[in-house]
């Protein structure tokens, strides 16, 4: 039984389905796939969440989350090279701890990106709502839940953008979807740029006094909000698959990391600059509200530069936008890769123009669900944890096969633990409800149909 649940695959596949998947994507566009899902909900929204739990000192929350992150990049980049045929976290554990453990990581990929993308379609709405002042009855804006208490709506905006960005992936294909992800990372850069400049003339260097007002302990749970962006870069290597080289891989890898990570950094400085985090040690409202209240549009207009909020507000649809995009495209590449080896029925092998169209519209119908009934809160957190699990089950794999140097193998198991359980802990709570349902799923089908076990 135990040699059953770890069986492995092997490095290099010979199904034709995966040798014959089109090679077309350059270190530019990989790299422009992982900053579009993490430049996004995250650089638009995080910065007031983690200012409300480590102040000024969010900027070493940035900076302990993408060293972390730059240490399980390497297992990433060393997993393409030994696993060219993988895809994702998902593919490279399958490898090198066994099918188990497998399912698990893709379990967790699944909540990182189907809840990642609910989450982030919530966000989307209440940009669009903020960019264009537009009001709609408390109903049609989605359930909430307040002092304890919940109350029934339906998201109507958040559904529609869901349906739209299936539509357009499943209608132009993935060598287009990469073009118009490209596309808008660009302009979203330029709105970053503008924020940054603006925002610069009104820093006040008192605003960072205190610098860490509650301690390492708010650095730390900062840093673990701050794992929210990085199932983009999870992403970029769902796509391994289809690049052009290796090397291109391995560019894209460190690009993402060190460029996301150094414009998350300069845009925290600079909001913090803008205001102080606490006043009279309560909380700044300018940080405070829904996850998606814009926080930078908001010290902008503070300062006046109400122009710019404007921009910035537009900037944050057409980035959330793109992050949707990419989520969109990443979660039916883990269920292709499932059924690739059996785990799931074969339907989900099905493709048009690149794009798993089953698991494209599947995934739609389930993001559509959570995002139009369930609050932002109850499902951000469930995304950062299913992320940090997959990150620590690659660097223990990379360790077990021997293919990282053993000191930056466990600095990013044992920085990507720290982190979990530096999260709210009735998200561990609900994750442990979760997961025997999931491995109950694998023991009655994915255990019997594996290609391991007809082997």
């Amino acid at each position: 039984m135990i040699t059953t649940l770890l069986r492995k695959t092997p490095a290099i596949s010979t199904d034709s389905d995966i040798t014959q998947t089109p090679k077309h994507l350059g270190w530019l566009m990989l790299t422009a796939l992982g900053m579009g899902a993490t430049i996004g909900a995250g650089i638009f929204a995080m910065p007031g969440m983690i200012a409300r739990k480590a102040g000024p000192a969010g900027i070493f929350s940035f900076l302990l989350t993408g060293m972390v992150i730059m240490c399980v990049g390497v297992a990433y980049e060393k997993f393409a090279l030994k696993v060219p045929s993988g895809t994702s976290a998902y593919s490279y554990v399958y490898h090198s701890i066994g099918e188990i453990f497998a399912w698990i990581i893709a379990l967790g990929l699944f909540f990182s990106y189907s809840f990642g993308a609910s989450a982030v379609s919530i966000a989307w709405c209440e940009y669009l709502k903020n960019a264009i002042n537009l009001q709609l009855p408390s109903f049609w804006n989605g359930s909430t839940f307040e002092n304890g208490q919940f109350h029934f709506g339906v998201n109507i905006i958040a559904i529609s953008v869901i349906t739209m960005v299936t539509t357009i992936l499943v209608a132009g294909g993935v060598n287009k979807s990469a073009k118009l992800n490209f596309a808008l990372v660009c302009l979203k850069l330029i709105l970053l740029s503008i924020f940054l400049i603006a925002g610069f003339q009104h820093i006040n260097p008192g605003n960072w006094t205190p610098f860490a007002p509650k301690g390492l302990d708010g650095i730390l749970k900062g840093a673990a909000l701050a794992v929210f962006p990085y199932v983009g870069f999870d992403a970029l290597y769902t796509f391994a698959r289809e690049a052009k080289s290796t090397r291109d891989t391995q560019i894209a890898t460190y690009l993402c990391i060190g460029l996301v990570a150094m414009l998350y950094v300069i845009v925290m400085l600079v909001a913090t600059g803008l205001a102080p985090c606490f006043i009279n040690g309560l909380e700044n409202k300018l940080f405070v509200g829904s996850e998606a209240a814009a926080p930078l549009a908001n010290l902008l207009s503070a300062v006046g530069e109400t122009w710019c909020a404007k921009f910035i507000a537009f900037g944050a649809v057409l980035g959330i936008f793109n992050v949707l995009l990419v989520l969109c495209m990443g979660a039916p590449r883990i269920f292709r890769s499932m059924a690739e080896d059996g785990l799931l029925p074969a339907v989900f092998l099905k493709s048009k123009a690149g794009n798993p169209v089953v698991g494209i519209i599947l995934n739609g119908i389930m993001v559509s669900c959570v995002a139009g009934f369930v609050p932002f809160g109850q499902i951000a957190d469930l995304m950062v944890l299913g992320t940090l699990v997959a990150f620590m089950f690659v660097s223990i794999g990379a360790l077990k096969i021997k293919i990282i140097n053993p000191i930056i193998g466990l600095l990013g198991a044992l920085g990507c633990l720290t982190l979990i359980f530096s999260l709210d802990p009735i998200v561990l709570k609900s994750y442990a409800v979760i997961l025997p349902i999931g491995i109950v799923i694998y023991l009655a089908y994915g255990r019997k149909h594996s290609k391991l076990a007809k082997n």
